[in-house]
């Protein structure tokens, strides 16, 4: 049994390789891999300034007259160089919202857009000092926040300005969200808010027992609907039994995505601290070919991975290659929320560094009625995680060496599956002895 914090691949390519009972990620095992075509529908967004060491802003905004798929068409976006910008949009039950970032001279332009469930506006990247990035949405019951955005090394504190919090308990929202962050000038290529008629959009399974509910009332979710995944508890069952995502209860989008920002809402599922079951929240595609001709299994994969006994941790892992646990490639990300601290590692065995990061410290994440908006953008040559936690939103990795990223496209799934073991420290973990139920609210991707 591993014991180190490191994560595991999340599936196992049909037939083809093994599984194990020590620590995996978020897949399945045993099920066709997900494939299908990438969004073909309207243009993607305009493309967006990176961080750099006094570099300006780049462009922002989505291509001229770009469609952006579902959701309405996009105008032309900012022009380079740094811009102020004022987004007014309505999530359902009205109200407006305001981004203003801060280039280096550069014009100004105006954009107003209505949907239900809000629309998002993102701002180009900033060199090095930073920038201070303010956003306000109001939906049915919505909130208002301000997020900072990450300054050089894309960690937020280093080299980006501070940012004002206005948030919920602590970090998470309880009451309605207007349905996504402020983050891209034009609305989501696919968006979907988890309403019964949802349901056609997405595969699902419960091989546990559980079951899983699209429009499942809830009145911390902006329309009242929720997706609720049950993972089905047992008492008589033990650490042994229905390991692995094999006995998932899991949905995934029949659709495939590629380079973009992907943002979720989700409420996690609990267990006692003497079980274990792994939320996840993730990127998968592996149909069993070596695509690169590297001699490895091409592996599709962007995780984000909690533990219920303890939901304090946060794993990020990025997968390109997997043929078994000895030929893999991956690096991965562990995050201690009650302290800070944080491991990195490669094929979650070796070392590429540790530290201790003060926006790392989200103290009491996560609230167990609280959901939490988390996600990551997904570039060519770059990757960066992270999460809105009392109205700021932290960076929680920035990557950037792009033979660890992948490059196919991949579909997006929600999991909870019971590990026979804890990630982060010695024993075995018990089979939970009630139900758990996982809550996603909505889903939002940008195409780049």
């Amino acid at each position: 049994m591993r014991t180190i914090p490191y994560l595991g691949p999340m599936f196992v390519v049909i037939a083809s390789l093994a599984c194990t009972n020590g620590k995996a990620g978020s897949g399945r095992v045993g099920d066709a891999a997900v494939v299908s075509g990438d969004v073909g529908t309207g243009g993607g967004a305009g493309t967006g300034g990176s961080p750099g060491v006094g570099g300006s802003a780049g462009a922002t905004g989505a291509g001229s007259g770009g469609s952006a798929g579902a959701g309405g068409n996009a105008g032309a976006g900012g022009g380079a160089g740094g811009s102020v910008k004022a987004d007014a949009n309505a999530g359902t039950g009205g109200g407006a919202g305001a981004d203003v970032s801060m280039g280096t001279g550069g014009g100004g332009g105006a954009d107003a857009s209505r949907s239900t469930g809000g629309s998002t506006g993102r701002d180009a990247g900033l060199g090095s000092g930073g920038n201070t990035h303010a956003d306000a949405s109001l939906g049915t019951g919505g909130s208002v926040r301000t997020d900072a955005s990450a300054g050089t090394g894309g960690i937020m504190g280093t080299g980006g300005s501070a940012a004002a919090d206005v948030g919920t308990g602590t970090g998470g929202s309880v009451g309605g969200d207007a349905g996504g962050s402020l983050d891209a000038a034009t609305p989501p290529t696919f968006s979907v808010d988890f309403i019964t008629a949802d349901q056609s959009r997405f595969y699902s399974r419960a091989d546990n027992g559980g079951s899983v509910t699209f429009g499942a009332a809830n009145s911390s979710a902006a329309d009242n609907a929720v997706a609720e995944l049950v993972f089905k508890g047992n008492a008589s069952l033990g650490p042994g039994d229905k390991l692995t995502p094999d006995y998932a209860t899991e949905i995934g989008t029949n659709q495939s995505f590629s380079y973009g920002t992907y943002r979720t809402r989700v409420q996690l599922a609990q267990c006692s601290s003497s079980e274990e079951l792994v939320n996840g929240v993730f990127t998968y595609f592996n149909d069993g070919k070596d695509h690169d001709g590297d001699g490895l299994i091409d592996n599709s994969e962007i995780d984000i991975e909690i533990l219920c006994s303890d939901p304090s941790i946060i794993s990020l892992t990025i997968w390109t290659e997997y043929t078994s646990d000895t030929a893999k490639q991956g690096v991965s990300r562990v995050i201690h929320t009650m302290t800070g601290a944080y491991e990195d590692s490669l094929n979650d065995t070796t070392s590429l560094g540790s530290g201790t990061l003060p926006d790392f410290k989200l103290a009491g994440f996560p609230d167990p009625n609280a959901f939490y908006e988390m996600g990551f953008e997904w570039h060519a040559t770059s990757l960066r995680y992270f999460i809105v936690f009392g109205g700021k939103e932290v960076t929680l990795w920035t990557y950037t060496d792009a033979k660890y990223i992948p490059s196919l496209p991949a579909a997006f799934l929600f999991n909870v599956w019971h590990s026979t073991d804890w990630w982060s420290s010695q024993g075995t973990a018990d089979y939970p002895a009630s139900d758990a139920v996982m809550r996603v609210d909505w889903f939002r991707y940008w195409k780049e």
